[in-house]
C-alpha cells in the first residue's frame, strides 16, 4: 500500500482520468468518421468496434486502454476521498464496484463480434449494473464530505438515471424489437459523454481542492 500511495504522492492521479479521457477520443473519432453510416440515433458505441468497421480493431484497443486509465484514476480517486475523511470501507467498495465496471469496458472490447455476442452482452450489464451502483454509492458517499457541492452530488445521480435509461430502452427493445431502437442507440451516447464528463469533472476536484 505504501507504494501505491508514493505513485499517487508522485502523480496526481487526475492526469489518469485526463489521459484515458484523450486515449478514448483518439480511438472514438477516426472510428466515427470511417464508419459506413453513423449516426447517433443509429449507431451503437460497440458496432464502431465490429467488423463493418475499418478501424475496429484500433476502436476496441484504445477502448481497452482507456479501461486501464480508468481503474488508476479510481484508485487514486479512492485514496483522496480518504485523505477528505472519507470512511476506507465506504469507499474501497465503492472502487471495487469502478473496477469491476472498467473490466466490463474491457470484456466488451475484447468480446465484440457476431461469434461472441453473449459475453459482449454479459460484460455490458456488467458494466452498467456496477455503474449504477457505484454512481449512487458516491452520491451518498460525497454528501458527507464538505468538498463536494451539491451540484456534484446532483451530477452521479444524473449519469446513473441515464445508465437506467439505456438499460430501460435495452430491455425494452428485447421485449419488442424495433419498438424505438433509435432512442435506445441515443440514450446509449448520452450516457457515455455524461459517464466521460463525470470522470473529467472529479479530476479538475482533484486539481482544485488538494
Amino acid at each position: 500500500m505504501e507504494f501505491i500511495d508514493k505513485i499517487y504522492t508522485k502523480i496526481n492521479a487526475s492526469y489518469f482520468a485526463f489521459i484515458g479521457l484523450i486515449i478514448f477520443f483518439i480511438g472514438l473519432i477516426p472510428a466515427i468518421l470511417v464508419h459506413p453510416s453513423f449516426s447517433f440515433f443509429e449507431t451503437h458505441i460497440s458496432h464502431l468496434g465490429g467488423p463493418t468497421n475499418a478501424l475496429y480493431i484500433f476502436f476496441n484497443v484504445f477502448w481497452f486502454i482507456t479501461a486501464i486509465f480508468i481503474i488508476l484514476f479510481m484508485l487514486g480517486f479512492t485514496l483522496y476521498l480518504q485523505e477528505k475523511g472519507l470512511t476506507k470501507k465506504g469507499t474501497w467498495i465503492m472502487f471495487i464496484l469502478a473496477f469491476l465496471s472498467a473490466i466490463g469496458i474491457m470484456g466488451m472490447a475484447i468480446f465484440n463480434t457476431e461469434e461472441a455476442y453473449t459475453n459482449h452482452f454479459i460484460f455490458e450489464l456488467v458494466f452498467f449494473f456496477t455503474g449504477i451502483l457505484y454512481l449512487f454509492g458516491y452520491a451518498v458517499l460525497e454528501n458527507k464530505a464538505k468538498i463536494f457541492s451539491k451540484w456534484q452530488i446532483l451530477f452521479n445521480i444524473i449519469v446513473a438515471a441515464f445508465f437506467i435509461l439505456y438499460l430501460i430502452l435495452l430491455v425494452l427493445n428485447r421485449v419488442s424489437p424495433g419498438l424505438a431502437p433509435e432512442f435506445q442507440s441515443f440514450a446509449e451516447w448520452l450516457f457515455l459523454f455524461a459517464n466521460l464528463f463525470w470522470f473529467f469533472e472529479n479530476g479538475v476536484l482533484m486539481l482544485r481542492k488538494k
